[in-house]
């Protein structure tokens, strides 16, 4: 086999299982390359001789090697250490040194679990099943909570529970009870259940003056400096904590991810609101909103994935979304309550007209000021951009980005950051872009199930590109192919599986209708390389 086949065919087989080696990351300046022992920093430019590199909370200095003028090495670093990296461009007209953070990996497990409180189409179903807990999200947040150990750090909108001693305050109050520390962050103008925890329980509500809108987020922070690595969980999405948010009738998701160093970034932007590192908050020192910085990691090496992570006001947020949404290959699917910002609107537009036909978008009917969705059903017509008006509200905020297309960059971006200018400008928010197929996937059977609900005409069973169709993806095993004129004479088929060996060979002299069978196989992904006039496609299957 060729070398470039052999490059090609390994780049699908990493995104089978989890893969620590090289990873990298683009950023305006610089690009990250992380490796298993080290960390490159390569600047677009050259860079003054001031570079420096500390701990984000010792503020010790940490040593940086200079490769050349522009490339530097990062070399033993602790797991799961955020850095505070300052540095100054030459070719920039300020001298003023230019600040930015970089998490490296944990020695966490990188389990990621995502649920929603609703139906989900499992039909759509390409690794794995996604999790419907219907009205019982609420008992596994309490299991998460009753699970804590050392420290829990809350930020809530909104929130409601029983008694001081049932539901989701009475664990918090068992948590405390037991020797947690625990630290609450509340929207100061939102319904909530604080008056029931434990008044020796600090907590902060967001200010309520002008200057102040909302404190928008939903995450819980678990045991972050836990000498355990495998104890740090985060815990978020967008289910605030009422009865119908989290039980229902709303419709929401909450993702949980075990990984030490997103738990410390979090804690940081967790600190900048609390005014203080301590058990008690510092209303002096504390930053909510507009007045919040840029002074978290932005990437994170999870279990072998990226993910990136955005707060707002502070770090720019709508430009990510729309980065996202302009990243679409072949599929776009936004379930996403409010879209008023023209800008990720336009960006939905702009790759529909550039062929990206699979655009689809959902949102909620019951908020309909300002709402993009007429200026979406011109372009995509009313049977893909629909409006939910089923029970409930459909309160997600996210979009999946090439759920059809592996060799692309499948990506899922979620969180509480409605594609609003309150949200970008105003509010606190929280904002996560994972980049990986199986969760990708599991939001995408969330999107179709409201997506199908709310009159949307949704056509992905059969993966379909200009060349190759593969039909049913994903079967029991058995799988039918047919081609276009151009890949449909003297071609061979080689059947790999996650652990890179063939385990099949065919060749037929034609490919108008034929079938595979991996009935025999044991369930999971495979992947197929088609060979014809010197051309090679490759593709992913799923039995199941």
């Amino acid at each position: 086999m060729h070398q470039k086949k052999l490059v090609l065919l390994f780049l699908l087989i990493v995104n089978c299982f989890v893969f620590y080696g090289q990873q990298i990351i683009k950023e305006t300046n610089y690009t990250l390359t992380y490796y298993p022992k080290t960390i490159e920093i390569e600047f677009n430019s050259n860079v003054t001789n001031d570079i420096r590199l500390e701990d984000a909370f010792t503020h010790q200095q940490i040593g940086i090697n200079q490769q050349s003028a522009s490339k530097f090495e990062i070399s033993a670093f602790p797991p799961a250490q955020i850095l505070k990296l300052e540095y100054t461009m030459n070719d920039t007209r300020t001298s003023n040194p230019i600040t930015t953070y970089i998490a490296t990996p944990s020695a966490s497990t990188g389990i990621i679990n995502v649920y929603f409180n609703h139906p989900v189409d499992t039909s759509f179903a390409q690794i794995q099943n996604a999790v419907n807990l219907s009205n019982t999200m609420a008992t596994t947040l309490i299991s998460y909570i009753n699970n804590c150990q050392s420290t829990m750090d809350i930020a809530i909108y909104s929130s409601y529970s029983p008694s001081a001693t049932t539901g989701i305050a009475g664990a918090i109050n068992a948590a405390y009870n037991r020797g947690v520390q625990v630290r609450v962050i509340y929207d100061g103008s939102a319904s909530n259940f604080i008056p029931l925890l434990n008044t020796n329980i600090h907590r902060l509500p967001s200010p309520t003056t002008s200057a102040y809108t909302i404190m928008h987020n939903k995450f819980v922070i678990f045991d972050a400096a836990n000498s355990d690595a495998t104890k740090p969980y985060v815990w978020t999405g967008s289910t605030n904590w009422t009865t119908s948010q989290i039980d229902g009738p709303d419709k929401n998701s909450a993702i949980v991810i075990q990984d030490q160093a997103l738990a410390l970034g979090y804690k940081i932007e967790f600190e900048e609101m609390w005014g203080s590192t301590t058990a008690t908050p510092n209303v002096t020192n504390s930053k909510f909103g507009q007045y919040k910085t840029d002074n978290t990691p932005h990437h994170y090496i999870i279990g072998g994935k990226t993910i990136d992570s955005y707060f707002s006001p502070s770090d720019g947020t709508t430009a990510k979304i729309v980065a996202c949404l302009n990243s679409a290959n072949s599929d776009s699917e936004a379930a996403v309550m409010d879209i008023t910002k023209t800008d990720c609107s336009g960006a939905i537009i702009s790759r529909y007209n550039a062929g990206v036909s699979k655009s689809y978008v959902v949102v909620d009917g019951q908020n309909p000021a300002g709402n993009q969705i007429t200026t979406l059903q011109n372009t995509l017509t009313t049977s893909k951009a629909v409006v939910y008006n089923g029970s409930g509200i459909m309160h997600h905020k996210f979009v999946v980005i090439d759920n059809y297309n592996a060799n692309s960059d499948p990506q899922v971006l979620l969180g509480s950051h409605n594609w609003s200018s309150s949200a970008e400008t105003k509010n606190d928010e929280n904002t996560l872009i994972v980049h990986d197929l199986n969760i990708t996937n599991q939001y995408f059977q969330a999107f179709a199930y409201l997506f199908q609900l709310a009159g949307g005409v949704l056509n992905t069973s059969t993966y379909q590109d200009t060349v190759f169709s593969i039909y049913p993806n994903p079967s029991k095993g058995i799988y039918s192919f047919t081609s276009n004129d151009e890949f449909n004479a003297n071609w061979k088929l080689s059947v790999y599986n996650c652990l890179g060996q063939k385990i099949l060979t065919t060749s037929q002299d034609s490919l108008t209708n034929n079938t595979i069978d991996l009935s025999e196989q044991p369930v999971g992904m495979y992947f197929l390389e088609f060979e014809s006039r010197n051309k090679t496609h490759h593709y992913r299957v799923i039995k199941n």
